[in-house]
C-alpha cells in the first residue's frame, strides 16, 4: 500500500510523464491526443507490475530509501489520470461528445464509452489515493476500491486494441506501439498468473508446516 504521495516522488513521475509525451510527440511524430493515451497506458502498466513484483521479490533494505519505496502506485495513478484526462479533453475538442460515444456508429463509440469508464473509475481511485481518505476509508475497504485498477487495465486495453487492430490503423496495420501494447498487457497477466501460484504455494507450505 502507498499512502505517501512525497512531493520529489511526484516530480519524478511528471518529469518522466512529460519526457515521454516529448519524444512521442516530437520525436516520433505522435498526434498529441495519442502521444497522451499512450503515456497513459505506460504509467497504468507501471502500475499493475509494482503490486505483482513486490509479491515475488522484496527490495532490500540496505538499498536507498527512494529505491526501496517502490510502491510508488499513488504519484503514478494520478499522473495516469493526469494524462488520460489531457487525452480525453484533446480528443474532445476535434470530435463532439455525443459523436464520441454514439454506440449506434458501431465499435467506435462503444470502444470510447469503455475507456470514459476506465477514466471515470481512474478519477475515483486517484480522489482516494491520499493518506487521510485511505485512513477514512480504512485499509480493507480501499483495497477492494483499488483492486478495480485491473478492471481499467482491461477497459483500457480492449480501448488501444480496437483502434490499434480494427479501427483507422487497420487499414495499414497497428504501428509500433500497438504491438509494444499488447507485449506489456501479456507482461501484466503473466505477472499476475506467477504471483498467485507463489501465493498459493507459499499458502501450501504454511499449512503443511501447521500439520
Amino acid at each position: 500500500m502507498d499512502i505517501k504521495n512525497t512531493p520529489t516522488q511526484h516530480m519524478i513521475v511528471g518529469i518522466f510523464s512529460l519526457a515521454l509525451i516529448f519524444i512521442s510527440t516530437l520525436l516520433l511524430n505522435t498526434p498529441w491526443s495519442t502521444s497522451l493515451g499512450r503515456v497513459a497506458y505506460i504509467l497504468l502498466f507501471l502500475i499493475l507490475i509494482i503490486g505483482p513484483t513486490m509479491r515475488l521479490k522484496k527490495p532490500a533494505k540496505s538499498l536507498s530509501p527512494l529505491i526501496t519505496q517502490w510502491s510508488w502506485r499513488g504519484e503514478l495513478g494520478i499522473w495516469f489520470t493526469i494524462m488520460a484526462l489531457a487525452h480525453f479533453i484533446f480528443v474532445l475538442i476535434n470530435t463532439p461528445f455525443p459523436n464520441l460515444i454514439s454506440i449506434g456508429g458501431g465499435g467506435f463509440g462503444l470502444t470510447n464509452l469503455l475507456g470514459l469508464i476506465a477514466l471515470f473509475w481512474a478519477v475515483v481511485l486517484t480522489v482516494t489515493s491520499f493518506g487521510k481518505i485511505i485512513s477514512f476509508l480504512g485499509v480493507s475497504s480501499w483495497k477492494w476500491l483499488h483492486s478495480l485498477t485491473y478492471v481499467i487495465f482491461y477497459l483500457v486495453s480492449a480501448h488501444f486494441i480496437y483502434f490499434q487492430f480494427f479501427s483507422t490503423y487497420g487499414e495499414v496495420g497497428p504501428d509500433w506501439f500497438g504491438y509494444t501494447a499488447v507485449m506489456l498487457s501479456f507482461v501484466v497477466i503473466i505477472l499476475q498468473l506467477i504471483a498467485f501460484a507463489v501465493a498459493v504455494k507459499k499458502h501450501r507450505e504454511e499449512k503443511d508446516l501447521i500439520k
